[in-house]
């Protein structure tokens, strides 16, 4: 066993342990799955190959991060029925198991004292870290692609909405204009009729020829109408010109929305995961863990006991055939403190149930793009053997 794993969680890694946890709680999310217009008119006739592909593309996905999410959730899963196990295990038997925990406890406290007081990573932390050493270097990576991506997302997801809420005011402006034609067309025949009961009146009253102001009310009537009609015509051009925009915005910041919705769930789970709140963080944390790695070098002749106990408590919880009894090495105290093993069950628990969330938004998706693809396959029964061999190409099969 290597020294990294033999770290006692003390009070004070748990205060901020605990703080850690209730910022990363506090993050939510700017968009969820309810923001997504799902009223919005979607023509599956127009280029129904692109719609198509990008729908495969996106089930595809979702069926890998599916597999990457089932492996998570069974880890998790185990190690809860792990302390399932140790709870179960009777008093009688427990003496031997819990006096291998206090000695570990004992000698990592021992062993902490060595630590240079210019390290500032915690205990907590140096634990944790610990336990994700050999994947850390490609998290950290994958850490710094996600917000990289979020950046770009979400400045993609401002410039959709600013254009969608353009859209949307075109789109009234058009209508306040059609409504106004709709008076000036009111006022016009009423100021019509008026003038020919006028002309009518007059002519019957005096004798006069009314003939020319007849002509030129008639005339002035025609101008009237053909200005209204035409400005008519082009608003309709325009409000369906409008329409159609609108329609590809709200398509497109969808598509994006799921694309930041699925970055930003990954995102906060490793947040959570390895508690920090950032980039920056994680990787700071990372190079302090590496010191503090290096200078633990100096201190093994130190160790020897503990490396007994450590073997001693891994055998005894082995016998009680726990999946990873190894990984209480670094949580032996949650053995001896009832409160310790409660907050270890909850952090899994919680772990869980963002699994389970993310399994079902993720179950969504894929579903949401089936149901796309069999929607083209309606509206396009001419096509139907085309589009299969394209699904098939995808290794889909609906």
């Amino acid at each position: 066993m290597g020294i990294l794993k033999r770290l006692l969680v003390s009070k004070n890694d748990k205060e901020l342990k605990d703080k850690n946890e209730k910022q990363i709680g506090d993050s939510s999310l700017t968009y969820g799955e309810e923001t997504i217009e799902k009223n919005y008119k979607m023509d599956y006739s127009d280029d129904p190959s692109r719609i198509i592909t990008e729908n495969c593309e996106q089930i595809l996905e979702s069926e890998r991060q599916m597999e990457e999410l089932k492996v998570e959730y069974q880890a998790v899963t185990s190690y809860l029925t792990d302390i399932q196990k140790i709870d179960q295990i009777p008093a009688e038997d427990r003496e031997q198991l819990n006096d291998a925990a206090r000695k570990i406890i004992t000698f990592t406290r021992e062993r902490s004292k060595y630590q240079s007081s210019t390290v500032r990573i915690t205990d907590y932390q140096f634990v944790n870290i610990g336990k994700y050493e050999e994947i850390i270097p490609s998290e950290l990576a994958k850490m710094k692609e996600y917000e990289t991506y979020q950046e770009t997302v979400e400045k993609d997801m401002s410039y959709l909405e600013r254009e969608k809420d353009a859209l949307y005011n075109k789109r009234g402006d058009l209508e306040d204009k059609q409504h106004y034609l709709k008076k000036i067309t009111t006022t016009i025949s009423i100021l019509v009729i008026t003038l020919f009961i006028v002309l009518y009146l007059l002519q019957n009253a005096f004798q006069a020829d009314m003939q020319i102001p007849f002509i030129l009310t008639i005339v002035m009537a025609l101008g009237c109408t053909l200005y209204v009609l035409y400005q008519s015509s082009v608003n309709k051009k325009e409000s369906k010109r409008a329409e159609r925009k609108l329609n590809r915005a709200i398509q497109l910041l969808n598509k994006v929305k799921i694309k930041y919705i699925n970055n930003r769930n990954a995102l906060d789970y490793n947040y959570q995961k390895y508690m920090v709140k950032s980039y920056e963080e994680f990787y700071y944390l990372w190079e302090l863990y590496l010191k503090t790695k290096e200078e633990e070098k100096r201190y093994r002749q130190n160790t020897e006991l503990l490396e007994q106990y450590n073997r001693k408590l891994t055998q005894e919880l082995k016998s009680y055939e726990l999946t990873d009894p190894e990984i209480w090495i670094y949580q032996a105290i949650a053995i001896i403190d009832n409160k310790e093993m409660v907050e270890v069950r909850h952090r899994l628990n919680v772990r869980r149930q963002k699994l389970r969330e993310r399994i079902d938004y993720t179950n969504k998706t894929k579903e949401r793009s089936i149901e796309e693809i069999q929607k083209i396959l309606d509206k396009n029964p001419e096509q139907k053997e085309d589009i299969i061999k394209l699904l098939e190409r995808f290794g889909i099969n609906l």
